[in-house]
């Protein structure tokens, strides 16, 4: 068994291009991921402030009251 045709890359245009794409697939589904996290902490966050405000559940939100002119 030859070990280094294991590590061996192939240096032609294809395979660089699919080496990139794969690169830029990689990061662009890591980047929807953490877009997803930050989400959902930001969310987390916005409920946290809600309840010590006094609007802990659904049934309750704010009613708009303009004054009478």
């Amino acid at each position: 068994m030859r070990l280094p045709l294991l590590f061996r890359r192939e240096n032609s245009t294809a395979a660089k291009a699919e080496r990139q794409e794969r690169l830029e697939r990689a990061v662009t589904d890591g980047l929807r991921k953490l877009a997803g996290v930050l989400k959902e902490a930001a969310d987390l966050i916005e409920k946290q402030r809600l309840a010590r405000q006094g609007y802990e559940t659904k049934k309750d939100f704010l009613q708009r009251t303009d004054p009478k002119r």
